[in-house]
C-alpha cells in the first residue's frame, strides 16, 4: 500500500496533486493569500521605500544626485536582466511550452512602460535626490511625495472608474492627518524653494508613473516590464548628466553602501512589490501605503542618525496606520 504522503492523485489537465493540499482547507489557502497581500508585502515594501529616503541622503553627500542614479539604474537593469534570463531558463527546464509573455506586448504598451520608467524612476527619484542635495530634509520630502495618495484616488475615480467608500475617504485624510503630526516639529526654519519646487514636480511624477502602470500593469511581464523601465530611466539620466550636471562621485564606504542598498532592496525590492499591489488591488489602497512612509522614515532616521521621536511623532504614527487601515480594509466598489 502506498503511504498517504507520496500518493498523488493526477486530475484532467495532468497537474498532480498531494492529498496533502487536498485537505488543507480552502479557506486557509485562501487567508494564506491575504496575509502576503494584505499585511506581508505592503509592510515590506512601507519598510524599504522609506529607507530610500535616509540612504538617498547619505548618498548625496558623495556624489551628485544624477550620476549616483545613473550608476543604480544602470546596474539595476543589468540585475533584471539577468534574473529574467534565469527565469526564462528554469521554465524551459520545467516545460517544453514556452511561456511568451511579451509575445503579444505591442509597441504601444512597450513605449507606455517605457514612460512608466521615466516617470517613477526618472523624474520622481530625480527631482527628490536633487532637493535632497540642496538641502531639504528628508522628512520634508517624505511629507509632499505623501500626498500622492490623495492626487492618485481623485484621478482614479475618473481614469479607472474606481469608487471609493465613505471609510476610504475617512482614512485618506486620517493618513495625511498623522503625516503631518508626525512632521510637525519639523516643519519650522527656512527651507530651500528650489528643492520644494523640485519635490513637487517629483509628486506630479510619482502620481503619473502609478496611474500609467495601473493601466498597463497587466499587458505586460513584470520582469520584462521592468526592464524597460530602468532601461529608459538610465537614459533619461545619461541625457540629464550630459546637460545640466557635471557628475561627482567619491566611491566610499558609505556611499557603496547606500548605493548596494538602493539597487538591491529598493529598486529589485521595493519597485517590484510596487508593481505587483498596483496590479492587484485599487489605486486608493496602494497609494496609502504611501501615508506610512514619513512615519517610519522618521522612525529609521531616530534609530540610524539619534534624531529624536517627538510625542507628536508617536502620536502621528498611530494615527496613519488607523487611516492606512481604513483604506485597504475595503476594496473600491
Amino acid at each position: 500500500m502506498l503511504s498517504p504522503l507520496r500518493w498523488t492523485r493526477s486530475t484532467g489537465q495532468g497537474i498532480r496533486i498531494s492529498p496533502l493540499a487536498l485537505r488543507l482547507p480552502h479557506t486557509l489557502r485562501r487567508g494564506c493569500r491575504r496575509m502576503l497581500f494584505r499585511v506581508f508585502l505592503p509592510l515590506i515594501f512601507v519598510g524599504l521605500w522609506s529607507s530610500a529616503f535616509v540612504t538617498a541622503k547619505v548618498g548625496v553627500v558623495y556624489a551628485t544626485p544624477f550620476a549616483m542614479l545613473l550608476v543604480r539604474f544602470t546596474l539595476v537593469s543589468l540585475l533584471f536582466l539577468v534574473m529574467l534570463l534565469a527565469a526564462r531558463w528554469w521554465q524551459r527546464r520545467r516545460s517544453a511550452h514556452n511561456q511568451h509573455d511579451s509575445a503579444d506586448t505591442t509597441a504601444s504598451v512597450i513605449l507606455q512602460t517605457a514612460l512608466v520608467g521615466v516617470l517613477l524612476h526618472g523624474i520622481y527619484l530625480g527631482s527628490v535626490f536633487f532637493a535632497l542635495s540642496v538641502g531639504l530634509s528628508a522628512g520634508i520630502s517624505a511629507l509632499i511625495v505623501s500626498l500622492q495618495p490623495i492626487l492618485a484616488s481623485v484621478l482614479a475615480i475618473s481614469l479607472f472608474s474606481e469608487r471609493l467608500r465613505m471609510q476610504q475617504i475617512a482614512g485618506i485624510a486620517i493618513g495625511l492627518l498623522g503625516v503631518v503630526l508626525v512632521l510637525w516639529p519639523k516643519l519650522g526654519g527656512s527651507m530651500p524653494v528650489l528643492g520644494l519646487i523640485s519635490v513637487t514636480i517629483g509628486l506630479a511624477a510619482v502620481t503619473g508613473g502609478t496611474l500609467l502602470q495601473k493601466k498597463i500593469g497587466k499587458q505586460i511581464g513584470l520582469l520584462p516590464g521592468n526592464i524597460i523601465q530602468t532601461v529608459a530611466a538610465s537614459l533619461f539620466f545619461i541625457v540629464i548628466c550630459s546637460t545640466v550636471e557635471t557628475p561627482r562621485i567619491s566611491w566610499e564606504i558609505p556611499f557603496i553602501i547606500a548605493l548596494a542598498w538602493q539597487i538591491v532592496l529598493v529598486s529589485a525590492g521595493a519597485y517590484l512589490i510596487l508593481m505587483v499591489l498596483i496590479q492587484r488591488d485599487s489605486m486608493a489602497a496602494t497609494s496609502s501605503l504611501m501615508f506610512l512612509v514619513p512615519p517610519v522614515t522618521a522612525v529609521i532616521a531616530a534609530i540610524g542618525f539619534n534624531e529624536p521621536l517627538t510625542l507628536f511623532s508617536l502620536t502621528g504614527f498611530a494615527v496613519t496606520s488607523a487611516g492606512v487601515y481604513l483604506v485597504t480594509r475595503y476594496k473600491s466598489a
